[in-house]
């Protein structure tokens, strides 16, 4: 038991060798360190050759006024040598700040915790710091999401001393975590910079983040200089040559060393792969492996909730109004997503069992992105598990470290949004979680489909039955029970076609270098990339196959569905083959209306692409608009012709878009372009593909529920 009441207790039996960096991650450290090398040469003899001409400038101006003080004196030679002087000055300044200035990133919303307000945490990170023999951070802040991160101020100070360490803690993620993960999430972030065999390590990714910083994150800074100096030298235009020439100079140097951090960078990912493991092994080493396990399984579904909850949070910005408390939210939504799927809470968290994850389809394909800088979870997992480092489980949540944490998640939620919404003053209504579930739940159910089909026609259209000759009293098939024809296998190949698709377009991106890498794995076996072609076309007659077998199935069904019809009469049978057909002439109007407001979409943006336009350029992209416009307005019509909107779903669509099929807009009126007008349509084309996407669903729920009212009343024993 530890000393600490909030604390889990460390893992009896740990291998001490666990911990030690691996001799993989010195090979890398060492190719990183001779790539960084090689640039900091090279980029040391830029910046003299830079420096050098700034000092010739220097130099030759001073030899010209010289000559012309003491040789030909001329007012001409006195200023042109004083130009020289300065533009030599103005080179060495803006090449000096550009290196020492800071890249301002954004600072996200944040909020500093002190042990005074929150004694608990402090002394869970104090004990947790001890654990992991690393230091306690400067400061801790809170953050919104679900994340946890050790932030360093990497600047080209960096380069030369160790920065500032900042802890970040995601209220997202402590809101979805019992104590134990997340002491294995705050062990693993402290990992990274843990013993000394790590220091170097931990040097190397500031270094990296630093140079990175420098070369990529001042896209701008030349043209903000050139605006303020042709502002103050606008008497004198030359001046103006000063700031290009020094711009020009900087962007021939940055193209050069953006060419060999790209170089050192590949090396760098592999690196903080191994950086990674070696921080879930420390991670492991003070909160076990089934912690690990149970909180990165855990987080996809974490970040889904939270993300979610922010997008409802930007709705109701619109109208002064916010959640509450985005964190009970984001907790409500997961337990209502864990009572869909069927998951099991422990302490009111989900838990992706093994058995769930067997209902889920992987891919068949495995390859070591170059790029990446995290291993895959698989790899993560299965270390997590060769590890087998166990420990005792505490399930309190991890507010229990927080003082008052309901009234804290409430003040941060309205800190959140009024960061988020700087425009808005106050919130005039606050909704609670209750509401906000109910609201989903009520979506929910408005598109969810008869339980009987199980996830069968989940995610995918109908197929067209046009010329299924119906074979009245089939006996066989009548015989067919709903169990049969829906069973999770059944389920399980669709979903497998779906992710051959998928690997299909990974076998072609590989092949054709999109994805970099020399080897992989296919189905277990290994292959080099140019066997990737070779697989592509494999897996795709494996997709044709597919695809003849599931449009087979889907025939078995629409027969069955029509047998049963019959067999409550000719009108039933009718009917259902009506609703039917009339599902699949809203599908294809989605689809031909969709591609119509991508065109439409593809023109406005066209139009605002180029800051400065012609008039001839702006005339003819108005011409292309108002053309795609009259292609839209007859699938808007027809649109309304097949179905009503319901106001559930959008309350004043159909009104809007009679009024704008009653219009008649020429987007251009005294030689003014009327923005008013494109934006509408704009709008509109948005509003309308999603809301006959939506008539779509409904479509297709009516007819299922039709067919499932027809097998509830011949096949109810049979019933799922």
């Amino acid at each position: 038991m530890s000393k600490f009441v909030h604390y889990p207790p460390n893992p009896v039996m740990v291998d001490p060798a666990l911990v030690q960096p691996a001799s993989s991650y010195k090979r890398q450290v060492q190719k990183v360190i001779a790539g960084l090398t090689l640039f900091f040469v090279v980029y040391v003899i830029l910046l003299v050759a830079a420096v050098s001409l700034a000092g010739a400038c220097v130099w030759a101006g001073f030899a010209v006024i010289r000559f012309s003080m003491h040789t030909l004196p001329s007012v001409f030679l006195y200023v042109t040598g004083a130009l020289v002087m300065a533009y030599g000055a103005v080179v060495l300044f803006f090449l000096v700040k550009h290196i020492l200035t800071p890249a301002r990133d954004r600072t996200p919303y944040r909020v500093q915790l002190y042990e005074k307000d929150h004694p608990g945490l402090f002394v869970f990170i104090r004990q947790l710091t001890i654990d992991t023999q690393t230091g306690m951070p400067d400061k801790i802040f809170a953050i919104p999401d679900v994340n946890a991160a050790v932030s360093c101020d990497s600047s080209f100070w960096s380069l030369f001393w160790p920065p500032r360490k900042h802890l970040m803690i995601g209220l997202g993620l402590v809101n979805t975590v019992n104590l134990s993960e997340f002491k294995m999430i705050l062990a693993h972030e402290f990992g990274h910079f843990s013993q000394r065999g790590m220091k170097l390590g931990s040097y190397v990714y500031t270094v990296n983040r630093a140079i990175y910083k420098i070369l990529y994150q001042r896209q701008n800074w030349g043209s903000r200089m050139v605006k303020k100096w042709a502002g103050v030298s606008g008497v004198i235009n030359i001046f103006n040559v000063i700031p290009q020439v020094t711009v020009l100079i900087m962007q021939g140097i940055q193209a050069i060393l953006r060419f060999l951090y790209r170089m050192v960078n590949r090396q760098y990912m592999e690196l903080s792969r191994e950086m990674e493991f070696h921080a879930d092994a420390v991670a492991i080493a003070v909160a076990g492996s089934s912690p690990a396990i149970s909180a990165m399984r855990r987080f996809h579904l974490s970040t889904h909730c939270f993300s979610h909850c922010c997008e409802h949070m930007a709705a109701l910005a619109g109208n002064d109004s916010s959640l509450r408390n985005v964190y009970a939210a984001q907790t409500a939504l997961m337990r209502y997503l864990a009572t869909l799927h069927r998951l099991e809470l422990v302490n009111g968290l989900p838990v992706i069992s093994d058995a769930y994850l067997q209902t889920q389809t992987s891919s068949r394909i495995q390859y070591n992105d170059q790029w990446a800088s995290h291993p895959s979870e698989e790899e993560r997992e299965g270390r997590y598990r060769a590890a087998n480092v166990e420990a005792a489980i505490d399930h309190t949540p991890a507010w229990v470290l927080f003082e008052n944490a309901t009234a804290f998640q409430e003040a941060f939620t309205r800190g959140l949004y009024h960061w988020s919404f700087p425009d808005k003053a106050a919130i005039l209504q606050e909704e609670p979680a209750e509401t906000f579930i109910h609201t989903i739940a009520q979506q929910h159910d408005r598109y969810r489909f008869p339980e009987v089909f199980a996830d069968y026609y989940r995610h995918r259209p109908f197929a067209d039955m046009t010329g299924v000759v119906h074979q009245a009293l089939d006996g066989q098939l009548l015989q067919t029970t709903a169990r049969e024809l829906y069973a999770p296998c059944c389920t399980q190949k669709i979903r497998r076609l779906e992710q051959n698709r998928s690997d299909l377009n990974i076998l072609h991106a590989i092949g054709n270098g999109l994805i970099e890498t020399s080897h992989f794995e296919f189905d277990h076996k290994k292959y080099d990339r140019a066997d990737a072609p070779v697989l592509a076309q494999q897996l795709e007659g494996e997709i044709r196959e597919q695809t003849a077998a599931l449009l087979q199935a889907d025939t078995l069904r629409y027969r069955h569905h029509l047998l049963l019809a019959e067999r409550q009469s000719s009108t039933t049978f009718h009917h259902l083959r009506q609703m039917y057909h009339r599902v699949i002439l809203q599908q294809e109007l989605a689809d031909d209306m969709e591609a119509q407001a991508t065109r439409i979409i593809n023109e406005v943006q066209a139009i605002y692409r180029e800051a400065q336009v012609t008039m001839t350029a702006l005339l003819a992209g108005l011409k292309a608009l108002k053309k795609e416009e009259g292609r839209f307005k007859p699938l808007l019509q027809k649109m309304l012709e097949y179905a009503e909107v319901p106001e559930a779903i959008d309350p004043t669509f159909t009104t809007d878009a009679a009024l704008f099929l009653n219009s008649n807009y020429t987007y251009l009126r005294d030689d003014a372009v009327q923005e008013e007008e494109i934006r509408a349509l704009y709008h509109l084309t948005h509003r309308a593909v999603s809301n006959q996407r939506d008539i779509t669903e409904l479509g297709k729920k009516a007819y299922l529920e039709y067919a499932a009212g027809l097998i509830h009343r011949y096949q109810p024993s049979n019933v799922q």
